[in-house]
């Protein structure tokens, strides 16, 4: 039997405890560490068989430690991951890799130079449904590929909400894994109504040399909490409701598929695809852990930083009042970058 690999969670405000419980749940992973100075999370790493501390350098100093998980990208993260990667552990992030582009880099020329692996951690790519359109889009059963529409609305009166950076650089790296593919140039344009100084309603365009254009509909003004993907192909058009309560995949069909890669079905039908309630947390975790131990088995990619440089163009556009911007091109993949993808 192989050796667990040792776990630290280092929980922000607000977040980590289930991180915590998945790790300690798996078992190819031992739970070494919670990290946070919050007593209620001494009691839990207790529970849990796990040492409680207030300071990082504990586990950065724990010889015995592999890993180390932030279970959120907040400011001075990376500073804290740059440190864990220097102290030779594999670093997971919940969330966006950073909050820059630039921090993005950082983090991925660590990784690269001492050896460790890193991986940000999006829920929506290792969605059930999600893997499920893949499967669709790799056998050609929408046809060709038209657009892409993605909805994100967040019920929140939190003044300090940055709609392009939270539900924003989620919806960016769905699209980018959905169609594998980098936008060449964006336009963003955001809108304020209420005040706070910041957009309250963000519209996006992502332009691909491919033809293809995602649209990307962010707000806080809906009244209401939608995850929403839409593929649009020539054959039939794919609908795939993302927040977990209302969890369905809908197809679309628009021309008849049979003989064809697509359903046999004729022009007109709707169909519902079942769509397993798995836990995303679990299988990121898992792929992470995999990651660690059996390194040749995942392809190495930068794109987990990827989509912070879009969403950095979007923001520059919105600024620029709509200006199209262009998107940096990506180098080559960088080894011990694990791009989280759902195909």
């Amino acid at each position: 039997m192989r050796t667990p690999v040792t776990v630290g969670v280092v929980c922000g405000s607000g977040a980590g405890e289930n991180l915590s419980w998945t790790f300690d749940a798996l078992a190819q992973a031992q739970l070494r560490w919670i990290c946070n100075g919050h007593p209620r999370l001494g009691r839990i790493a207790r529970g849990l068989g796990a040492r409680w501390t207030r300071d990082l350098a504990d586990l950065l100093c724990d010889e015995e430690l592999d890993a180390v998980v932030f279970a959120s990208s907040e400011p001075g993260t990376t500073v804290e991951a740059l440190a864990a990667l220097e102290a030779d552990k594999h670093v997971l992030i919940e969330g966006p890799l950073a909050r820059t582009s630039a921090e993005a880099d950082a983090l991925v020329a660590a990784a690269t130079r001492c050896n460790r692996r890193l991986m940000a951690y999006h829920p929506d790519l290792v969605h059930a449904g999600v893997l499920r359109l893949h499967r669709l889009i790799e056998r050609g059963a929408l046809g060709e590929l038209y657009y892409v529409h993605v909805e994100r609305w967040v019920e929140s009166d939190d003044a300090d909400l940055d709609l392009l950076w939270e539900p924003g650089s989620e919806a960016v790296s769905l699209v980018l894994d959905v169609l594998a593919d980098e936008p060449f140039e964006v336009i963003g344009r955001g809108h304020s109504y209420l005040g706070r100084g910041r957009a309250d309603v963000v519209f996006g365009e992502l332009h691909f040399a491919t033809g293809i254009t995602a649209h990307l509909h962010l707000s806080c003004l809906e009244g209401d909490a939608a995850g929403r993907l839409t593929v649009v192909g020539s054959d039939a058009t794919a609908v795939l409701e993302l927040i977990e309560s209302r969890c369905a995949l809908s197809v679309y069909v628009k021309a008849s598929t049979s003989g064809r890669r697509g359903f046999g079905v004729e022009a007109g039908s709707r169909i519902e695809l079942p769509v397993a309630q798995d836990d995303a947390r679990l299988t990121g975790c898992t792929q992470f852990l995999t990651s660690i131990r059996s390194p040749t088995e995942n392809a190495p990619g930068r794109e987990a930083s990827t989509p912070l440089g879009v969403v950095e163009a979007l923001a520059r556009s919105s600024t620029a009042g709509g200006a199209a911007e262009p998107v940096a091109a990506v180098s080559p993949p960088v080894q011990n970058v694990i791009a989280l993808k759902g195909r």
